[in-house]
């Protein structure tokens, strides 16, 4: 279901961003496309970080071995 739920989502957030560009209440930093990808590719890597960090049991202090 996330990924649908995240396909309407993506399809929501684009209407509005029409809807703004077309009023011309869009922002500067909004227009550009790669600034959701970015904010997308940041969101997944710190959740990234957070499920590695709470779901690997090493302890602290052993040595790391990849």
């Amino acid at each position: 279901m996330a990924p649908t739920a995240a396909f309407f989502l993506w399809a929501w957030a684009v209407k509005i961003k029409q809807e703004r560009k077309l009023a011309g209440t869009l922002p500067a930093w909004q227009d550009m496309p790669i600034t959701w990808l970015a904010i997308a590719g940041l969101v997944c890597t710190i959740a990234g970080f957070f499920v590695l960090f709470f779901t690997q049991n090493q302890g602290y202090g052993g040595l790391f071995a990849p």
